[in-house]
């Protein structure tokens, strides 16, 4: 009879045959082969995998808002569907650009669900970072074989010139880093919040501000070659017990009072932005 793996044993295993894609956060010495007992460098710096098969490679003390309360409402959101178009479209956008067996990095994943669905429709090694923990233990509990590490974008523990795609969805950036760790011919797929992305919540606070990514697009542009630019644009049906899930998972709403109620629908409205540095 076959064993059945548990997922730090995963874990070790998608670490071991990658183990060449990582440095060592402190030092940037590349690890020792071995993982058996966690990761360690050259210069004898260690770390342990936890119980569901995350490492723990942040290199200063977490500085992050999110807590687990608004990475778990984001899970329940992606459970309905709600962004099944956007995965759709990067996955072909990646097929497209010509790689069938990408490494990809999701810089900034959270709590893991699209890079988990997308890892449902590409081939290659997949990597989830983020700087919360709590994101990351929740990425850590998905029946998938991806690897996730907290990490901060700044300190990305990952070697020169070794990734094909870094997507950074949704989340902030950091260029210079992003271009270290891409090959010379890696791409860059960011996603950016469109002006109408999720208005009904918008509305729902009642005083915001239009949102504007004119100053983002400027500074994509003054770093990145673009090679494709799109908007994605549509609407979801959101029943009334969703609603809670959706107001949790996004900062716009904290310690704010909601307005009104609920849509029946939510407006996703998207920028996808590909190029190369």
């Amino acid at each position: 009879m076959m064993k059945t793996i548990n997922k730090k044993e995963r874990a070790q295993r998608l670490f071991a045959e990658n183990i060449e894609l990582f440095r060592c956060p402190l030092c940037h010495q590349g690890f020792l082969p071995d993982t058996s007992s966690g990761l360690r460098c050259r210069n004898n710096h260690h770390f342990d995998f936890a119980r569901n098969g995350y490492l723990n490679l942040l290199a200063t003390r977490q500085n992050t808002d999110y807590d687990r309360e608004l990475f778990q409402a984001r899970r329940e959101v992606f459970e309905q569907g709600v962004y099944d178009p956007l995965v759709t479209r990067v996955s072909t956008l990646i097929r497209d650009l010509g790689f069938t067996q990408a490494t990809v990095v999701d810089a900034g994943c959270g709590e893991g669900s699209l890079l988990v669905r997308l890892g449902e429709l590409l081939d290659g090694p997949l990597l989830g970072v983020d700087i919360a923990r709590d994101g990351i233990r929740l990425a850590g509990a998905h029946n998938t074989p991806v690897m996730w590490c907290v990490a901060d974008l700044a300190q990305l523990p990952l070697r020169e010139s070794s990734v094909d795609v870094v997507l950074n969805m949704l989340s902030p950036a950091n260029y210079g880093e992003f271009r270290r760790v891409l090959k010379p011919q890696g791409y860059l797929i960011k996603v950016l919040p469109g002006t109408q992305y999720l208005q009904e919540v918008r509305t729902s606070l009642g005083d915001l501000p239009d949102y504007s990514n004119d100053g983002v697009l400027a500074n994509l542009e003054a770093n990145l070659l673009i090679t494709n630019r799109e908007r994605l644009h549509y609407h979801v049906p959101i029943a009334p017990e969703i609603w809670p899930s959706v107001f949790k998972m996004t900062p716009l709403t904290e310690h704010r009072v909601t307005l009104g109620e609920p849509a029946p629908e939510l407006t996703i409205d998207l920028e996808i932005v590909c190029g190369v540095f």
